[in-house]
């Protein structure tokens, strides 16, 4: 009776902790008691191109941006009362990732944009109750699918694939748990604030580490194995230590799980092809390109100018700043309240808070103006030659 009891007590508290994990309470139904489906065959291609597959929508093709957007208008559903999205592709690209895209009736001029898990085989779950973004009535809702950034060249990005449903469906214990299961063993690719591979990538939303759970979990089955089972001391003792190792062998073991998820996407990308084409496999090949353009340029003017860079993203100057070494480049926002030096050089790579106005001849931004010529123009970068230091 009493091992009975205990492995009755143990299951209940693994129960209890998932719950917790997920977010549930003890009257939250089994199954959602409404659910929306729209089928991917009623979603408009805004960038891209997709034909219709049965009920499902086979995208062929990325826009101009080498991004593809499919959205959907809604009936003003409000989001407090459909927490639970389900999303399910088939052949989606590893190279790609994925993007929840909608619009709120308080703010229809404003797009919100949040990565989600990757959607490998079958269906996948995210809870939306801690997406702040996820509030009022949401009037569009929608899908992005991009390559994932800082790793993926833009050149070997796409591949087709078959968007075929999605679900909105209100709280259950269905819906929660598998949220928990997408957000603990779904694909997520790496990213350049990762710190610990035993933890999540905090651009990806619904991802989650089950570090706490696998605590919390081994420590209540101990606990309650040793009160129930009546434990000496020296039993307690290996008991933690068992479950110490039993814990961190499952840790592990999803680790090494991602990282050849991970690892996969590395030689999907570059096995089988020589060191000069890896090279030139850069996940930034705009950038590169331009930049070296820009170094070939420089190579065949007299001196040694001061470079400025700005540009909107911190990823894409400090970029261009490290391809543009041993020349002296810095970022030009540093440069405020300084006078620059006749033939500095000012490199504008797709930049918004700076601009050439070509009637005074001069770049203009952050309350500042430069007096300048045009020298040089590759694509999104222009760069332009100090006159006499800055007005």
């Amino acid at each position: 009776m009493r091992r009975a009891l205990a492995a009755v007590a143990v299951a209940l508290a693994w129960l209890f902790i998932l719950a917790w994990a997920a977010g549930l309470r003890w009257n939250t139904p089994w199954s959602p008691q409404q659910t929306l489906s729209l089928p991917a065959r009623n979603f408009h291609v805004v960038l891209g191109a997709g034909v219709e597959d049965g009920d499902s929508l086979r995208v062929g093709a990325v826009g101009y941006d080498g991004n593809a957007l499919q959205t959907q208008k809604l009936h003003a559903i409000h989001a407090r009362d459909w927490p639970i999205l389900r999303y399910r592709f088939d052949a989606f690209p590893r190279t790609l990732e994925l993007a929840l895209v909608f619009r709120r009736a308080d703010a229809p001029h404003n797009v919100q944009t949040v990565t989600v898990p990757w959607p490998g085989g079958g269906w996948h779950t995210v809870d939306l109750r801690q997406l702040p973004q996820w509030r009022g009535d949401i009037v569009e809702l929608g899908f992005a699918e991009y390559a994932t950034a800082q790793l993926v060249p833009p050149s070997e990005a796409f591949a087709p694939f078959r968007f075929d449903r999605v679900e909105l469906a209100s709280l259950s214990w269905r819906g929660g748990l598998a949220a928990l299961h997408t957000a603990w063993f779904a694909y997520v690719p790496w990213a350049l604030h990762s710190i610990s591979a035993l933890m999540p990538d905090r651009a990806t939303f619904g991802a989650a580490s089950p570090l706490p759970v696998i605590i919390a979990g081994m420590l209540s089955s101990v606990l309650l194995l040793g009160l129930i089972l009546r434990w000496p001391a020296r039993r307690w003792r290996g008991a933690l230590g068992i479950g110490a190792i039993v814990g961190w062998a499952l840790l592990d073991a999803n680790w090494l799980r991602d990282l050849n998820a991970r690892h996969a996407l590395t030689e999907h990308l570059y096995a089988g092809k020589t060191w000069e084409e890896r090279q030139r496999l850069q996940p930034d090949q705009d950038q590169a390109f331009m930049a070296a353009r820009l170094g070939d340029w420089l190579t065949s003017q007299q001196g040694h100018p001061r470079i400025l860079v700005a540009a909107d993203s911190n990823y894409v100057f400090l970029r261009l700043i490290y391809l543009l070494l041993p020349h002296n480049v810095a970022l030009l926002q540093l440069a405020q309240g300084q006078a620059l030096p006749p033939g500095s050089l000012i490199v504008l790579y797709s930049s918004t808070q700076w601009k050439y106005d070509t009637q005074h001849g001069a770049v203009v931004g952050g309350g500042r103006v430069y007096p300048a010529d045009p020298v040089f123009e590759s694509g999104s970068m222009r760069v332009f030659r100090l006159r006499d230091g800055a007005a």
